[in-house]
């Protein structure tokens, strides 16, 4: 229930920020409407208050120009003199005739998420037809914003928009942008005077610096020179950059649109004729393989810009990067430049690599962690079935605002809070993840919709042809036929192609193997290290065998009686589930909630129960949930190994989160559930102590270890 408390925290902070029609990033410093903001902020909303979420959307569309173009600021009147540069400094409505006369607007626009954030409105609404007249408005306004990019920010016909400034590009003062703001001399240009309002707020350190507002601003003062007017502004712009966060947004909101189309019954034809064309110009003109990033591409040079931010990984985001590209910015980005797993001093991912020598911790876009940028990596991570880091992204998401408070952005290193406080985006995609790892419902899956009263043998394989191979032959081609489904991608970085796999003949010769199981010598498995890879093993085997033949949807607890009625035959005998996990694997200990052992005293399967009760079998087993362990399977000769690393996974998971802040540690309810295999809850501390990787929080245990307060975190039952 712990996370529950902190998401009303977010509610809180999204009620404070709220004007009546939409939503400021925070009261404390951006008093007006942005524009990439408004979009996090209505996803966030679409998890509980789809009024809202509608209203963000409809107030900031309500301001698009009449060329499609989706400002990066829509004004607030009332609010006006409390921000720069404000309506007198961009004068839209005085210079452009497509500017809106009843909006007071910014002259550039953002990164286009806005599709995006509708499908989620969609998505996670109860009422369907309401959203659906919403969507009705708003699709034509989308296409036209899109079709703006199209048609006046796409020079080169190769998919790829051009940005004008470093503000549309989301990350103002991204170091990206350093070598060609360089070449604006401020010495030699007309500058007009002005004043900053940021730094009276907030710690000049954070925040970009005068020289750089003073080049900001000059771009501005082309911009209205020229009328607004995008080909007249292109033809003597300093600033025009294709870059990759902007367009794989763009490619993420193509590919949403085409959903809606869709939803809609519009024709999908324009969104998917985009969406190809920028995904292939992404894949093939931005993507460095030597350094293993996708880069930015200076129009006015002809060049990539050879700086490497968080931004270069945004194609997983887009779906943007091809499969090869995807795993080669896979290894760079889980390094230890930008964060990498179970590195332990850190917080995944920095927006800058950590290595270079201009890396900040707490300058704006030059080194921080920004939850809306691991918000979209973390999507496109689980799309590209790299689930370990996404996981580690989705603990960050929520670890951070819960330790220090939803700030704007965060060291990259010890945490702290940087930026304005009370920050909407952070508070709203925090809100989506706690829903999404449904850590707001202890039962989130209570209609049963089988009842499994009789028993069901999975590996009775009918009109197979029989295989009578010797005992160690079966064992071995068992696990062969097994690890053969994992090369094969049906099962990726612990993620799992449910209905790909059904169809496959990988899994037909799997469920022939599994029938051979019935000629199986239990007596074969001598020592601990054989026993346990092949319980486990099957575990993990038959859960998914029963997820496909129950042809189950959601949960396993769509099916009542799943783990004690679903059997195989192994040998003379039958086991369950419940039998392999709590009489084999626990040796023969009382499942949680249950008055007696899973074998009665005369069970002659009690034999081949492991000799000791290894607790970090809890971490290599899968029961099909998203809170389980990530799939996996072991060998005999390194299991011991195998074991630590899965250990390690998990307490280094969402499914662990200790803050030293209060004095907490927020838990799996897989360590209340078995308690005792851990040794009660010093067993726990110390468990987690040995396995957690960073090396703070190790102390923190030790030290505190007596009044430690432990709450668990409700247990997501989605399949995985």
């Amino acid at each position: 229930m712990s996370i529950k408390r902190y998401v009303k925290k977010a509610k809180k902070i999204l009620d404070k920020n709220w004007t009546g029609e939409f939503t400021v990033p925070s009261v404390h410093l951006y008093p007006h409407q942005w524009n990439w903001d408004s979009s996090f902020i209505a996803i966030g909303y679409s998890r509980y208050n789809t009024n809202r979420a509608i209203k963000e959307l409809t107030r900031l569309f309500n301001a698009q120009w009449k060329n499609g173009m989706l400002p990066q600021i829509v004004f607030d009147e009332k609010r006006l003199g409390t921000y720069f540069p404000e309506p007198d400094v961009w004068q839209t409505n005085l210079l452009s005739t497509n500017a809106p006369q009843e909006f007071l607007t910014s002259g550039i626009t953002m990164p286009p998420i806005h599709a995006v954030a509708a499908l989620k409105i969609y998505t996670h609404a109860k009422d369907k037809e309401k959203v659906k007249e919403f969507l009705k408005w708003l699709f034509p306004r989308l296409l036209n914003l899109h079709r703006y990019f199209y048609n006046e920010r796409h020079p080169e016909n190769n998919g790829l928009i051009y940005i004008r400034h470093p503000w549309e590009s989301g990350m103002d003062n991204s170091p990206t942008w350093d070598e060609i703001l360089d070449r604006i001399d401020v010495n030699k240009v007309d500058i007009p005077n002005f004043e900053r309002k940021d730094t009276s707020v907030i710690d000049p350190e954070m925040r970009p610096k005068d020289i750089d507002y003073k080049r900001y601003i000059y771009l501005v003062e082309l911009f209205k020179k020229n009328r607004y007017i995008e080909r007249e502004i292109f033809k003597e712009c300093p600033f025009l950059v294709y870059d990759p966060l902007f367009n794989s947004i763009l490619s993420a909101s193509n590919k949403a649109l085409i959903e809606l189309a869709d939803i809609l019954g519009f024709s999908i034809s324009e969104p998917e004729e985009w969406y190809l064309l920028t995904k292939k110009g992404i894949s093939e003109n931005l993507f460095n393989e030597k350094r293993k990033i996708f880069d930015a591409y200076d129009l006015t040079q002809k060049k990539l810009i050879n700086v490497d931010t968080a931004a270069g990984f945004m194609p997983l985001f887009g779906n943007a990067a091809s499969f090869y590209q995807a795993k080669k910015i896979y290894e760079y980005l889980n390094s230890t430049s930008f964060c990498a797993l179970h590195q332990g001093n850190c917080f995944t991912i920095p927006n800058y690599n950590t290595s270079r020598k201009d890396f900040s911790r707490k300058n704006y876009w030059r080194g921080p962690v920004w939850i809306n940028i691991n918000w979209m990596l973390y999507q496109g991570l689980k799309s590209y079935g790299f689930k370990e880091k996404a996981v580690q992204l989705a603990k960050n998401i929520l670890e951070l605002p819960i330790r220090f408070d939803f700030y704007e952005y965060f060291d990259s290193f010890d945490g702290r809070g940087y930026g304005t406080k009370d920050f909407s985006w952070t508070a709203a995609l925090f809100i989506d993840i706690a829903y999404e790892g449904n850590y707001l419902s202890k039962n989130p899956f209570k209609n049963v919709k089988k009842i499994l009263w009789n028993t069901v043998i999975l590996n009775d394989y009918p009109n197979r042809k029989e295989i009578k191979l010797p005992s160690e032959n079966i064992a071995q081609k068992l696990l062969d036929s097994i690890k053969d489904l994992e090369s094969k991608q049906f099962i990726s970085q612990g993620m799992i192609n449910y209905k790909l796999l059904k169809h496959s003949k990988e899994y037909q010769e799997y469920k022939k193997v599994s029938a051979s199981l019935r000629y199986f010598d239990l007596d074969i498995l001598k020592t601990k290290e054989e026993k346990l890879a092949f319980w486990i093993n099957l575990y993990n085997a038959m859960v998914i065998d029963g997820i496909i033949s129950l042809e189950i949807e959601n949960s396993v607890k769509e099916v009542l009686r799943f783990f004690s009625k679903l059997k195989y035959r192994i040998g003379k005998y039958r086991f369950s589930l419940d039998d392999i996990l709590h009489g084999i694997l626990r040796k023969n200990k009382r499942a949680y909630g249950k008055l007696f052992k899973q074998f009665i005293l005369i069970d002659s399967r009690k034999k081949y129960m492991v000799d000791e009760l290894d607790p970090r079998i809890h971490f290599a087993i899968t029961c099909g949930a998203s809170s389980c362990a990530p799939i996996k399977f072991f060998t005999p000769q390194n299991i011991d190994k195998e074991l630590d690393i899965a250990a390690k996974s998990f307490v280094n998971s969402s499914e662990v989160i200790i803050i030293p802040e209060e004095n907490k540690i927020l838990l799996s309810e897989i360590f209340k559930w078995y308690e005792r295999d851990f040794g009660g809850k010093q067993g726990i501390l110390e468990f987690i102590k040995k396995y957690t990787v960073d090396d703070d929080k190790v102390d923190f245990i030790e030290l505190n270890k007596d009044k430690l307060s432990i709450r668990y975190l409700p247990y997501n039952w989605s399949l995985k």
